[in-house]
């Protein structure tokens, strides 16, 4: 078994080690240290990274079975006495997030009842879930100032062993099948909390900097808790200071006239998006009608054979319903753009089938697909321009021939 030195301390950077082990894992070399510094994944902590002898450390895992700590390596290493470093900025926003995790769990315990069910942290987010819902944001918002009361207080955080029946009063999430010290580890937050927990931590809860909470989210029975300690809430709090006042600069207002400002936006563009819609709709219906007048006639059958370049596909669809309202009409319309677009559409009182058209006219256009109905087809290809060119006048000459 490893002898694990972050146990002892958390704040140990450099290390000296002996290779007991060298193995392969997935296709990376790989060694096991007599002991080590390096923090394996557990317990909804992710692993430390650093450098061994230099080559860095992309994994480190804890193996089943003998509790030896893997160390995946980017490059073999050929020395058996190594010296091992540390990424300490990663170490150190671990500690903070994890020893604010422990205080935001028993914040919530404290004061709303609500036990933690699980924790995750990484690079992008780190959460908590929570085991019941209903949290309001004064509650939420009193939970995060306890929370940062603690913080504040710059209480002592102590690792003690203690032996797992004398473990009473001890919040113990899920307790380990195999320990891996002699008893239970033990992280006690000055008067506050005392929770079982095998994870890095700092020494002091002032050295978290602050918590903040960022996210409430309901997940079925449970409630997730996205939250920023340390370093990451200090990033969060510049990136939304940034975009509030490029937002006051852009909108002309103070922060707290925002709300009011966006919804006056919101409600300019519905309104243009109303009349542009009406708009449209009329430049459409007077298209239609100028279509119409020049169309011409094939027995009872007026057709309009038409290809666009770069106009919208959901538009043309529109057009050729407009086109077909009026009795006697056939539609066969195309589109050259990123792709090749066929709508064909006939009137209600005609009986030829656009599907079936559809379906000749795509075998002329490189991957054409599509279907429809009898009324109604429409499909699409990475062909040409010419292409889709060709493929409406096979249609036209199918239908001027009937």
């Amino acid at each position: 078994m490893t002898q694990r030195l972050y146990y002892d301390d958390s704040y140990i950077r450099e290390f000296s080690a002996r290779v007991v082990e060298r193995l392969t894992v997935d296709d990376h070399p790989a060694v096991v240290l007599d002991q080590t510094c390096f923090y394996p994944s557990s317990g909804g902590q992710p692993n430390d990274r650093g450098t061994i002898n230099g080559v860095p450390v992309s994994d480190v895992i804890a193996r089943d079975g003998d509790a030896a700590v893997v160390h995946v390596l980017a490059a073999p290493i050929e020395a058996d006495d190594v010296t091992g470093q540390v990424d300490w900025n990663r170490r150190f926003d671990h500690m903070q997030h994890h020893t604010g995790q422990h205080i935001l769990s028993q914040a919530f315990v404290t004061l709303e009842g609500a036990a933690t069910v699980g924790f995750h942290l990484s690079a992008d987010s780190v959460t908590i879930d929570l085991s019941r819902t209903g949290l309001d944001a004064a509650a939420i918002s009193r939970v995060e100032d306890l929370a940062n009361q603690i913080i504040f207080d710059d209480r002592p955080v102590t690792a003690r062993l203690v032996k797992p029946e004398d473990a009473d009063g001890v919040r113990i999430r899920k307790l380990p099948e195999h320990l891996l010290t002699d008893g239970l580890r033990i992280i006690d937050i000055q008067d506050f909390d005392v929770t079982a927990c095998g994870g890095t931590h700092v020494s002091r809860t002032g050295e978290i900097g602050s918590l903040k909470i960022v996210r409430v989210d309901k997940r079925g029975d449970k409630s997730r808790v996205e939250f920023r300690c340390g370093w990451r809430a200090l990033n969060d709090y510049r990136i939304k200071n940034t975009l509030v006042y490029q937002l006051t600069s852009a909108l002309t207002c103070g922060m707290d006239e925002l709300p009011q400002a966006v919804q006056r936006l919101q409600d300019s563009l519905k309104t243009m998006q109303s009349d542009l819609k009406s708009a449209r709709q009329q430049l459409l219906d007077e298209e239609a009608a100028r279509l119409l007048t020049a169309a011409p006639e094939f027995g009872r059958v007026r057709l309009i054979s038409l290809a666009f370049a770069d106009r919208d596909a959901a538009e043309i669809r529109l057009l050729a319903s407009r086109l077909t309202q009026t009795a006697g009409v056939i539609a066969l319309l195309g589109v050259a753009s990123e792709r090749a677009h066929l709508v064909f559409a006939r009137s209600a009182d005609l009986t030829q089938d656009m599907n079936a058209l559809l379906q000749q006219a795509l075998a002329s256009i490189d991957g054409g697909r599509g279907g429809g109905q009898s009324a109604l087809a429409q499909g699409s290809g990475t062909g040409t321009p010419a292409q889709l060119q060709a493929a409406l006048d096979a249609a036209e000459r199918v239908v001027s021939a009937q």
